[in-house]
């Protein structure tokens, strides 16, 4: 069952390759003298007033890296080169390349896409540089393959007026921003590859510890953030060492990182195709080979030849390669290389490589009502065949714990193991291991219900909808205080709540504070999980029969791929 998410994203990976646009966030401006005007270590950016709050300034599509284009391509990123005049920083940059629009229930409007990408977006209240606000650094979601920085929710206007500065990101998606392949090794100075959009990320952190202080945020109070693959980022960056010291604290929501990971050249060198699109499983090296043959490589030249043949292909010809050849990188093609990741996820949050900082961690209580949409209604035998022929192993317990929602689902059924599987597992399992690092960890289950237009509310807390309530940021109209013209004071009252839990947080590491509901700090012993809702209540052992049989799976996954590794 598991394979189905992976072939659901599958689906958007072959129109992940189109044409590039033209950025015009380099152009440059009259210094104007006021505070608008911001000295960076590259050189002076100015931005512009909220209009709705004029308390707020936006600095919009500052490059925080050279442009990953030509030579630069998959490589990791350079540094910018500086400019003498004054950055126009008033509008957003290109997202990086992806599909155009996207698919489905998540799809958004088209907007400019560029390989010219990695710039990132300041949103700050601060009346000066000596203000020294908590800074909250936000990692899109989209499967890796799409989002920016730039999407109307991730607006940081509305969150910046509780006296944070909040940052938004860009980082290379799909193929662009995850290949590994030994030719990019070769070159590389640090003789590994792949990997590259979370090498964006530890870049742009470091952008922030260079800069921000000119914003009026400080350096040694950054927050990382995100949701679905922004999350699973987050994840990823707390447990490399090479982002040790660019934050202090940790946000996720619904995404973790801790199942077992394939290296760049573990095992055979075999290359397994999941799914119906061609999407391929295997190592890091063997899965780059496979691509770079579908683009028109051969396996006669030399590195030079294959990446100078890679790079002259423009993106229309990169997709369309790989469609004629029937192969597609995988949604989440990140592997354990020896540089960002000396090991698995896992035991670099045990054996303290990690970085050790306290965390919110938790899921939405529908994940997969609109993830997981193509799921058949089976009768409910066929439906019990079906989980045993996935998981042979734990089936009949899964079956046990999940038999009262097929009774009335086996729909329902099957998106709460996808769900329980990809997400809420993942974040209990990030918060024990911060629980082990002595830290402090805190759970929570988003069981609030946003509307959505003709469907009401219907669609339950599903994936995502959590996002609005942190950033009562969105597309449509809002009301005169802001809030979206959806809403009822219900919606409001869990944006108040949730918004103080994630800034409180991010101001001292604890989001308990005055007129919250007390949030307890997790323990395996108690499995206490907050939900939240209009009323947010503790919940002990949330969901604990169901996810305790995720857990068996999970670390099953590592005794499978050892013993492999020790008969090959």
């Amino acid at each position: 069952m598991l394979r189905v998410f992976s072939a659901f994203l599958a689906l958007t990976i072959f129109a992940s390759l189109s044409s590039y646009g033209n950025n015009s966030a380099l152009q440059t401006i009259n210094d104007t003298g006021d505070n608008l005007v911001i000295h960076t270590d590259a050189g002076k950016v100015q931005g512009t007033y909220s209009t709705t709050l004029p308390s707020v300034r936006a600095f919009k599509g500052i490059p925080f890296a050279a442009p990953p284009v030509g030579e630069l391509r998959w490589q990791e990123p350079q540094s910018v080169v500086a400019w003498d005049n004054v950055l126009d920083a008033t509008q957003f940059g290109d997202r990086c390349h992806q599909p155009t629009g996207g698919v489905g229930f998540y799809a958004t409007p088209p907007q400019p896409t560029s390989e010219d990408c990695l710039y990132l977006n300041v949103w700050t209240s601060a009346d000066n540089a000596a203000a020294s606000q908590p800074v909250m650094v936000w990692i899109h979601g989209g499967a890796f393959i799409m989002g920016s920085g730039s999407e109307p929710m991730y607006h940081g206007k509305s969150l910046a007026t509780e006296d944070v500065v909040v940052v938004t990101i860009n980082y290379r998606l799909g193929l662009l921003g995850f290949f590994a392949h030994p030719a990019l090794s070769a070159e590389s100075t640090t003789g590994v590859s792949g990997n590259q959009g979370l090498h964006d990320q530890v870049a742009a952190l470091r952008w922030v510890q260079k800069n921000i202080a000119a914003f009026g945020g400080d350096p040694g109070n950054v927050t990382i953030f995100g949701e679905s693959a922004g999350s699973m980022s987050v994840c990823y960056l707390v447990a490399s060492p090479a982002a040790k010291g660019l934050f202090q604290k940790a946000i996720g929501q619904s995404g973790g990182c801790f199942n077992k990971h394939p290296t760049l050249s573990d095992g055979s060198g075999d290359v397994a195709e999941i799914g119906g699109a061609g999407e391929l499983a295997g190592s890091g090296y063997a899965i780059g080979k496979r691509l770079a043959l579908g683009m028109g490589a051969s396996e006669d030249q030399s590195h030079v030849e294959l990446l100078t043949m890679l790079r002259s292909l423009s993106t229309d010809e990169m997709r369309t390669k790989l469609t004629e050849a029937g192969v597609s990188n995988p949604w989440r093609s990140i592997y354990v290389d020896g540089g960002l990741f000396p090991d698995q996820m896992r035991t670099l949050m045990l054996d303290g490589r990690a970085n050790e900082v306290n965390a919110i961690v938790g899921s939405t209580k529908d994940e997969g009502v609109m993830l997981f949409t193509d799921l058949p209604e089976l009768p409910l035998e066929e439906w019990q065949d079906s989980v045993r022929t996935q998981q042979p192993t734990y089936g009949e317990e899964i079956i046990a714990a999940y038999l009262a929602d097929a009774e009335n689902s086996t729909k329902t059924a099957a998106q709460h193991i996808l769900s329980d599987a990809i997400f809420a597992a993942e974040m209990r399992e990030w918060a024990r291991l911060v629980e082990q690092q002595e830290n402090e960890a805190f759970v929570y289950a988003f069981n609030h219900s946003p509307p959505m237009g003709d469907f009401g509310r219907s669609l339950g807390a599903f994936h995502g909808g959590e996002i609005q309530y942190v950033f009562t940021s969105h597309a449509g109209e809002s009301t005169d205080d802001g809030y979206p013209l959806t809403w009822e004071d219900s919606d409001k009252t869990v944006s108040r709540i949730m918004r103080q839990y994630w800034v409180n947080f991010a101001k001292s590491g604890n989001p308990n504070g005055d007129g919250l509901p007390h949030w307890p700090v997790y323990a395996k012993s108690s499995n206490k999980t907050l939900a939240i809702t209009e009323l947010p209540k503790v919940i002990e052992d949330y969901r604990k029969v169901k996810l305790d049989i995720h857990d068996l799976i999970m670390l099953d996954g590592y005794e499978e791929a050892d013993n492999m590794a020790d008969e090959i």
